[in-house]
């Protein structure tokens, strides 16, 4: 009689715990009821694009800028339509280890450390949630003229991946070994001391590369750097030679759309 009585007991206390488990379409709900689209994941055969920004701003004679409204405009098109930014730690898997990364990825970055990257960049990332990669000439910091610091920390900690553009900003192909070598150390060393960071990614200035320079890279601790040279990235690629897709005044939204959906965009 008393086995019966337990095994009744028991069977009572795993309707009790089934009963205020949740259901795993319970467990994918939002607090206002509405259910969250689980993020697809893949392998790009085609590659992923990474988009090249500088200025942000109202100069319309210079392509290496780009009008406010129209990097809202860009940024809107990339979230309405389902596209998502990797941080270059993601891209890295991918280039390296052909990893899968969320369906219709996108990679954006920012050159030079303009204010506007902090004015008008960082609090469009944080609206849209996207990641992005801000790469810095670490001598201009605090020279009045570009990002303070202090900037520069707000964006770190806003979730904005801060990276190597070189200390003096200088093409590193003209540069013998010994400079080129210190001018990347001297970099890494400042974001470093400023940040606390072991930086991993770098972004040639002026797209200025070669071989001394790619192995200066490598010696430093870089694991992918990036060029001006255009294209979309793929699996395999050299790690040091990135391509990169130009964003200036003269892509217009239906060229941006060509951009970043095909690697076989009208040349602008």
């Amino acid at each position: 009689m008393r086995s019966w009585k337990l095994i009744l007991c028991l069977l009572l206390a795993v309707v009790v715990l089934v009963g205020c488990g949740k259901t795993k379409e319970e467990n994918s709900m939002t607090s206002d009821g509405a259910t969250k689209a689980e993020t697809k994941m893949a392998v790009p055969e085609k590659g992923i694009p990474v988009l090249m920004y500088h200025m942000i701003g109202d100069i319309e004679d210079n392509d290496a800028v780009l009008k406010e409204s129209h990097l809202r405009e860009q940024m809107k098109f990339l979230k309405d339509n389902g596209f998502h930014p990797l941080t270059l730690d993601q891209l890295y898997e991918y280039v390296m280890f052909n990893k899968p990364v969320p369906e219709k990825p996108v990679v954006i970055t920012f050159d030079d450390g303009y204010v506007d990257t902090y004015s008008i960049v960082m609090p469009l990332m944080k609206e849209y949630g996207f990641a992005c990669t801000v790469f810095i000439p670490t001598y201009d910091a605090d020279q009045g003229t570009r990002l303070s610091w202090d900037q520069i920390k707000e964006m770190q900690e806003s979730g904005m991946t801060i990276a190597g553009h070189g200390y003096h900003h200088e093409r590193l192909a003209q540069m013998n070994e010994d400079v080129l070598n210190r001018e990347v150390a001297m970099c890494q060393k400042e974001l470093k001391e400023q940040l606390g960071i072991t930086n991993e990614y770098y972004c040639y200035p002026y797209g200025s590369n070669d071989e001394a320079s790619q192995k200066a890279m490598k010696k430093n601790g870089i694991k992918l750097a990036f060029t001006m040279n255009p294209g979309w990235v793929k699996y395999g690629d050299n790690p040091y030679a990135l391509k990169r897709i130009w964003i200036g005044n003269a892509v217009d939204i239906e060229n941006f759309k060509q951009r970043v959906t095909t690697e076989a965009y009208e040349d602008r």
